[in-house]
């Protein structure tokens, strides 16, 4: 049989080499072509940029100029922080070689089959280019398919019996991009929310597009306000479980027989008259998730957007819900969801049985410096007018453990808890904490009692607009007279050996104001001790004493405090357990500043009155060893001081230390470490005068021109600067 057929062979020549030249040319088409799809040669051109663009297939084909058949595509994208996937087991595509040549690829139809999607947003972006028309365009202009198997957004996962159509095109180097109208929907599908199933056996159906526009004109998020968008779904909901049991709460969904309906329309960012959706949901809340009852919300849209949840009472619980609530206007802000509160006017009434109530301190504070333990009925009635909490509204929380952690001491006791709208400008929301009884310990030492007491209260307040809830909230703690059953449980705040609480009890009173975060704005303590007994650089004493400690200053996250204002007073002192104890003493820093941050220091300016210099005197030498005339000195009355202090853990450094009155005049510098005490003492009366140069336990006298060798001395502390 002839190659040729006879029929061909009877056409003129000419007509012959035009029939076989194109036979050839497709021949050449069919190797070139098939060999281009099927080797690295596809990929080197594809994938020029693989960090923003690569496409992988399996086997290939073409049998015509324009066309071809694909298996396993996988495609994977990323623009800015978003990255896209699709996968398709086959897709067969029409590409217009024409428009080639006007730097245009124009694909008019693919079509896909088993299509699975991916869109997520990723931490590490890839900038866009800058605006331009430079680059070319891609134009697909319909991809479908009849057997989308899924579509992932983010947490949000669909599977079912998928279809779609969608168009678009997209100009290259930060040119324009257009949406054409597009459809997309399921039929039996499944819809669940970070491995949570929310709805099964649901029909979606979905029209969408936007139109052409240049990233900068609408980037990200504001791409939903230029977008039109239609949604219908029908579906059967998946009853909610919150089982609270366990250390933490596990939310979780199972088999019901509620719907969700829902017919919604968007057009460049307003939701449209006539959008409804109805959630009818179980749930089942607590303990081993006991059920509550079936939560109705409704949205509906007219000139403004209704929400409405209903809840029946549940007898054995108390649990109950109703809320009404509207937003003005049709507007949804995409980009800061938070714009919607002051839209917001309503009313929430209702009670529910929590097993952890922990989350309502959440609202008022940023850090965990302060919670609620345990569970208990919250009852609330909540007004709403434009974003704030209106007078009137009211929460009730019978009974519950408060616990406060500032400072590193934690506080805690039995409570009741009442919050409440304050009219102001603006009105105010206050929580108040009302605690019986309470305990004091250090979070690292829990056993040991700080101080225990009766009448605590906490006040949380602040701007009641829901969007300033917590970022002007201010709280105040305040107790009065607790008991201090033993000052050696200070000795962790005091540190090192040169100065030591030995005993002694007392009684505690205190007022602090803080921010949200937990950060001491200013307060007081006052501290009234009775019989104490201390070791201050190697001397006994034994009285009573009052801290009055004035925080002008604080910051937890650093740790630093301002103490200026602070006092302490003495009374009734014995020192080293000898003569009598009516020796006293005041102590007013004019500056103090507290550095808790390693390594711990001390800093303080101080004035001082005290009834004598005796204590000061026996710091450097026993009574025994001071000249005859100095003897006379140790009772001479009362004397005004000043001084500089810095103190480390074991290591104690007096500078500056200036005492007078009509007979005396004194002058010392004192370094106190582990290593042992040095320092500088000047004494004089009259035309007598006397230096003590201090050694560990050698002592070294001057007493001729003891006042320039004091003055010839070095300093031991840098010199303070100036006071205002």
């Amino acid at each position: 049989m002839p190659l040729i057929p006879e029929r061909v062979r009877r056409w003129p020549r000419p007509w012959r080499v035009a029939l076989f030249s194109l036979l050839a040319l497709y021949a050449l088409y069919l190797l070139a072509g098939n060999v281009f799809l099927n080797t690295p040669l596809f990929d080197a051109v594809t994938n020029r940029k693989p960090e923003k663009f690569t496409l992988e297939t399996g086997p290939s084909l073409t049998l015509m100029p324009g066309h071809a058949f694909v298996w396993n595509i996988r495609i994977r994208g990323q623009a800015n922080h978003t990255v896209y996937i699709f996968r398709a087991d086959r897709a067969s595509a029409w590409i217009s070689l024409v428009h080639l040549f006007k730097r245009e690829v124009r694909i008019p139809s693919i079509d896909a089959t088993g299509v699975e999607s991916e869109i997520e947003r990723v931490e590490k972006a890839i900038p866009p280019p800058p605006r331009g028309d430079r680059g070319w365009n891609i134009r697909l202009d319909a991809i479908h398919s009849d057997s989308i198997r899924s579509g992932r957004f983010g947490k949000l996962l669909i599977v079912g019996q998928g279809h779609g159509t969608v168009g678009f095109q997209k100009q290259t180097k930060g040119g324009p991009s257009e949406l054409f109208d597009s459809t997309a929907g399921f039929e039996q599908a499944t819809i669940s929310y970070d491995g949570m199933t929310l709805l099964d056996e649901a029909h979606i159906a979905s029209r969408f597009h936007y139109p052409r526009h240049y990233r900068d004109e609408a980037p990200g998020l504001r791409k939903l306000g230029i977008t039109f968008a239609e949604l219908q779904m029908d579906g059967r909901s998946q009853a909610i479980n919150i089982d609270t049991s366990g250390p933490h709460v596990k939310v979780g969904s199972m088999p019901a027989e509620a719907r969700l309906n829902a017919t919604l329309t968007m057009d460049r960012g307003l939701l449209q008259p006539g959008s409804r959706l109805v959630w009818r949901v179980p749930v089942h809340a607590g303990v081993h998730a006991p059920d509550r009852g079936l939560l109705s919300l409704q949205l509906d849209v007219a000139q403004d957007i209704r929400i409405q949840a209903r809840l029946p009472r549940d007898p054995d619980t108390g649990s109950e819900l109703d809320a009404d609530l509207r937003v003005s206007g049709r507007r949804i802000p995409f980009e800061a969801p938070a714009e919607l509160l002051p839209r917001l006017s309503g009313q929430v009434k209702g009670a529910w049985r929590f097993d952890s109530l922990n989350w309502i301190a959440d609202l008022f504070v940023r850090k965990p410096w302060f919670r609620l333990d345990g569970g208990g009925l919250l009852q609330g009635d909540l007004k709403i007018v434009d974003g704030a909490l209106a007078p009137g509204s009211r929460v009730d929380v019978p009974k519950v453990v408060a616990v406060s952690e500032v400072a590193g001491v934690r506080m805690q006791g039995e409570a009741s808890a009442v919050g409440r709208i304050v009219e102001d400008a603006p009105p105010q929301a206050e929580l108040q904490v009302a605690i019986p009884q309470f305990r004091a310990a250090p979070v690292d030492a829990p056993k040991t009692v700080l101080f225990d007491g009766k009448a605590m209260a906490l006040t949380l307040r602040g701007d009641a607009r829901l969007q300033q809830l917590r970022d002007g909230m201010r709280a105040r703690l305040r107790f009065r007279d607790a008991r201090v059953p033993d000052l050696t449980a200070y000795n962790r705040y005091v540190g090192g050996n040169n100065v030591r609480l030995l005993g002694g009890t007392g009684l505690l009173s205190g007022d602090v104001e803080l921010d949200t975060s937990g950060r001491v704005g200013q307060g007081r303590a006052d501290l009234r001790g009775r019989g104490a007994r201390m070791q201050v650089a190697g001397m006994a004493l034994s009285g009573d004493a009052q801290v009055q400690a004035r925080l002008q200053r604080a910051d937890l996250d650093n740790r630093q405090f301002d103490l200026g204002g602070s006092t302490v007073t003495l009374r009734n002192i014995q020192v080293d357990g000898a003569g009598d104890a009516n020796w006293w003493g005041e102590v007013a820093l004019r500056s103090g500043h507290i550095d808790a941050a390693a390594p711990y220091e001390v800093t303080a300016q101080a004035d001082l009155r005290l009834r004598d210099a005796g204590p000061v005197l026996g710091v450097f030498a026993q009574r025994s060893d001071y000249p005859r005339w100095v003897l006379g000195l140790l009772d001479s009355g009362e004397v005004q001081a000043t001084g500089q202090l810095r103190w480390r853990r074991d290591h104690l450094a007096l500078d500056d230390l200036k005492a007078e009155n009509d007979r005396l005049s004194l002058r010392a510098r004192l370094d106190m470490a582990k290593a042992g005490k040095r320092g500088d003492l000047y004494v004089r009366w009259g035309v007598f005068g006397a230096g003590i140069e201090l050694d560990g336990e050698q002592r070294s006298w001057h007493l001729k021109g003891a006042r320039e060798w004091y003055d010839g001395r070095p300093r031991i502390l840098p010199a303070s600067p100036p006071q205002p």
